[in-house]
């Protein structure tokens, strides 16, 4: 039996979409063995992540003159960091032109005690569903062990960013702004 209903939608706000990229930011990190569903989950933060500003500004923009000024200076602000900038146009470029350039780095979680051995060999690799699939044999004889992969996503650039970081970072800047702004709105 199915029961029908409606959801009455809110408006959406700057707080919210804050969450929306913060969901996508946990689902890349339980996604980081997965070359499928990695990246989606990279687009859908950027995008998410980017919409918070839109969302401020709607918001706020006619509501209060403080706002207009304080965020002119924080717009500046997201202008002149680097790495704001570097995880914008890596957005624009994945909505409008192409896929997001990434390098992934991955190998096996070895055992804490460590290995001793004079020949290791290791095969990567990755299932129908995008899994990465790790393997290892210690001496050239040895039976081969399935491992945990460990792995690091990196934009492609010069300056080869870890990706997981670099989003960190950026959440970390946009939760920032929103904090100030709620101080700013509470002190008045």
């Amino acid at each position: 039996m199915l029961i029908e209903f409606k959801v009455i939608h809110l408006p959406m706000t700057a707080t919210e979409k804050f969450g929306e990229a913060l969901y996508f930011f946990k689902c890349m990190h339980e996604t980081v063995n997965n070359i499928k569903t990695f990246p989606y989950n990279l687009s859908a933060f950027l995008s998410a992540l980017r919409s918070i500003t839109f969302h401020l500004q709607k918001q706020f923009k006619n509501k209060d003159e403080r706002f207009k000024e304080w965020y002119k200076r924080k717009q500046e602000e997201m202008k002149n960091d680097p790495l704001l900038k570097m995880l914008d146009n890596i957005r624009d470029e994945a909505v409008h032109e192409k896929p997001i350039e990434m390098l992934v780095r991955s190998g096996p979680r070895l055992p804490e005690e460590g290995l001793e051995t004079t020949h290791f060999e290791a095969t990567l690799g990755n299932d129908d569903d995008g899994n990465i699939l790790v393997r290892y044999k210690v001496g050239k004889d040895a039976p081969e062990v399935q491992a945990e992969p460990i792995t690091q996503w990196v934009f492609e650039s010069p300056e080869e960013r870890d990706v997981l970081e670099a989003c960190a970072y950026g959440l970390g800047k946009l939760q920032d702004i929103l904090e100030e702004l709620q101080q700013i709105s509470q002190s008045s």
